[in-house]
């Protein structure tokens, strides 16, 4: 429980983190996986739960290396004190790499004349450089063809300050195209000997994601990289609830304002809603500028007393107004827009639905004014 001190430090809308739902998720994938390492995707500000926060927490429970988007990133969580391995998976500008291996940081190399650049700097720095070796395997993203990539490994090979510490691929359709995801999976399969042979040893592969993980299980090889799953969220909740997974994240308010409307008034910018009858409408502080989608505007739901009501009229900035009916409600009772309360639950593939939305852009797109509160 949060103490008084915290409650008034902080405004009626708050985002709640469980962090033992993160350890259950975590303990799922380690158990699914036998003895693949894991890479914890963390980019894009842990998927809006929190880089610091959760990142401290996966290198406290085990994880083998963090994933993030770019250099910033990982910089924040060298400055944080976190001491465990750091992949950063997106694209590097050459004035940056400096940097990369001041931090200790794994670059990805996507292309010859990103590794030689890497090269070349890292041989002023008198300093070798930890590589992933990016290979295109039919995403058409970025990364080498993988029907060069032997060409590429070979001249990775030949340079003095690059040290390949892995070589991997990204999954186009791992969440419903078995058949693609395996030639995928084979294409990079593959290239194993080949690098063997080119580099002398054996070098760890990379490919499945969270949806990869669920569907593919045949596709591990020496790592793997959940993002989504990690906070309980996945592409919808049937396969969510097949792999046992548990949302971490709860978004909260409060009812802040009742008024009483009468039968044919409209409710909120344009009035695209008019009440049928004579009800109460509250007002909850909470809009788009929360991360709040407006496209909820008249579809959206929230629970208060275990029940759901239904949103009204637009979306606004700063508010959303919902129609409790004749129901008793109350100045300060508690609201849930996501998660559960008592029996029942909205979740973020619900909003997905209604939203045509993905899961990231929900909770990623929740903003940085609305506070995040830790639990466990």
């Amino acid at each position: 429980m949060e103490d008084t001190k915290t409650k008034l430090e902080r405004r009626p809308t708050y985002v709640e983190i469980d962090l033992r739902n993160l350890e259950h998720n975590f303990s799922g994938v380690r158990k699914s996986i036998g003895e693949a390492k894991i890479i914890s995707i963390v980019k894009a500000d842990a998927y809006g739960h929190g880089l610091l926060a959760i990142s401290e927490r996966l290198e406290k429970i085990g994880t083998d290396y963090l994933g993030v988007g770019f250099l910033e990133e990982g910089v924040a969580l060298r400055d944080r004190g976190i001491k465990c391995p750091i992949l950063v998976l997106g694209g590097v500008a050459g004035y940056q790499i400096n940097y990369f291996l001041e931090y200790d940081l794994e670059l990805t190399a996507s292309s010859q004349y990103i590794i030689s650049e890497i090269d070349r700097r890292a041989g002023r720095m008198h300093k070798k450089a930890k590589v992933h070796l990016k290979i295109d395997t039919g995403m058409n993203r970025i990364g080498v063809n993988y029907q060069r990539a032997e060409h590429f490994f070979e001249f990775s090979a030949g340079l003095a300050n690059i040290d390949v510490a892995g070589i991997y691929s990204h999954l186009a359709v791992a969440e419903n195209d078995l058949e693609f995801t395996k030639l995928q999976f084979d294409r990079l399969a593959d290239l194993k000997t080949k690098s063997e042979l080119i580099f002398k040893r054996k070098l760890p592969f990379h490919l499945l994601n969270s949806a990869g993980i669920m569907n593919f299980e045949d596709g591990k090889l020496d790592a793997v990289r959940p993002g989504l799953m990690l906070y309980g969220m996945s592409y919808d909740e049937k396969s969510r609830e097949a792999a046992g997974l548990k949302p971490l994240l709860s978004l909260k308010s409060e009812i802040v304002f009742i008024k009483q409307v009468r039968s044919g008034e409209g409710i909120s910018y344009g009035l695209t809603h008019r009440v049928e009858e004579d009800t109460t409408i509250v007002t909850i502080p909470i809009g788009y500028g929360d991360g709040y989608p407006h496209r909820l505007s008249n579809c959206g739901n929230v629970l208060i007393g275990g029940k759901r009501y239904p949103v009204v009229g637009r979306v606004c900035m700063d508010q959303i107004m919902v129609d409790v009916g004749k129901d008793k409600v109350r100045i300060g009772q508690d609201v849930v827009l996501i998660g559960a309360q008592d029996e029942e639950t909205i979740s973020v593939e619900e909003i997905c639905r209604l939203t045509d939305a993905l899961p990231y852009e929900i909770t990623i797109g929740l903003t940085q004014r609305v506070p995040r509160l830790y639990l466990n």
